[in-house]
């Protein structure tokens, strides 16, 4: 039957949720595995959307999208997303004791939220049609997910307008995202006060073990998930079990991805690839001192690297 739902404005709060670095792990786990993490982090997350009165519009690939104001709208949908988000971070503490338990990788989430108009209704033609939403929010959500780290809740600069005094940020950076003539601000979510406070967890990543290093690592810049084919040269400082330190010859921004080579250091005879993105380049003498976290997690290349510091540490 064609379309039952016609295409309306609203204004709507848009959340993405992204499984970090999956796309690497799947080469490392059995198919079988593979859907059951899937079907594990996708009825988590459903959910908890469910919960706080959200629509699951879509699942796509390794991320799930869902929208807050559509069909209905209520005066307090951005606070429901909000709150929605910071329940998924939580949500993924849990779901890592059950994988770590049965012996299976831990799986981190990126999360963005973008509000602003959109058009909701049936889209398609007469063979197929779905319900769902369009316009420019849900095309920046989808930018923004891709800066969001481990653990990370990222919100567009109308989405922090909108919340006010609700939440509570942390970092703010000022990135260009592809489709955009002009920056666009990013805001870390770190808490929402309404209608109680609930925090955003924190990934600790600096308390794990570092050692000092000096070897060369050959790094390939990612863009939408496309390895971009030039190669330059950095030199490794330090580094531990989520992220190392290196010293680059151009200046990176903040949340944007490469992938690093690591192959001669650690006595393989292919490449050792692992993905990491910026934290944070500041110059240093003549290069740009870079501080990257790894975005892939128990996969073979991120076992090696804690192997390798184990060793350095302790000789094991």
């Amino acid at each position: 039957m064609r379309k039952s739902h016609p295409v309306v404005g609203t204004r709507a709060t848009i959340l993405i949720a992204d499984l970090r670095g999956f796309s690497t792990l799947m080469d490392s786990v059995a198919p079988t595995l593979m859907v059951e993490l899937l079907d594990r982090f996708f009825g988590l997350m459903a959910g908890i959307v469910d919960r706080h009165g959200g629509l699951v519009d879509k699942l796509m690939g390794d991320s799930i999208m869902a929208v807050f104001g559509v069909p209905t709208r209520r005066p307090d949908d951005l606070i429901r997303a909000l709150n929605c988000a910071v329940e998924m971070q939580l949500g993924m503490i849990d779901l890592n004791r059950r994988n770590e338990a049965l012996g299976e990788p831990r799986l981190y989430a990126g999360i963005a939220l973008s509000t602003g108009d959109v058009m909701a209704g049936c889209f398609g033609s007469d063979v197929y049609n779905e319900y769902t939403v369009i316009g420019t929010p849900v095309n920046l959500a989808s930018r923004i997910e891709g800066y969001a780290l481990r653990g990370q809740i990222l919100l567009s600069e109308a989405t922090f307008r909108a919340a006010g005094h609700a939440i509570q940020v942390g970092n703010v950076n000022e990135v260009q995202v592809k489709g955009r003539s002009t920056p666009v601000m990013l805001y870390e979510l770190k808490a929402v006060k309404e209608p109680r406070l609930l925090r955003v967890p924190t990934i600790e990543i600096r308390k794990t073990p570092r050692i000092l290093v000096d070897f060369p690592a050959v790094f390939q810049r990612v863009d939408d998930k496309r390895i971009l084919p030039e190669r330059f040269v950095g030199q490794v400082n330090d580094m531990g079990y989520f992220g190392l330190c290196v010293d680059l010859p151009m200046a990176l921004p903040p949340y944007s991805e490469v992938l690093m080579s690591l192959a001669p250091e650690f006595g393989l005879d292919g490449p050792l690839e692992v993905y990491a993105r910026v934290l944070r380049s500041l110059p240093n003498k003549d290069r740009f001192r870079t501080n990257l976290q790894f975005t892939t997690i128990d996969t073979p290349g991120h076992r090696k690297i804690k192997q390798y510091v184990d060793h350095i540490l302790w000789g094991s």
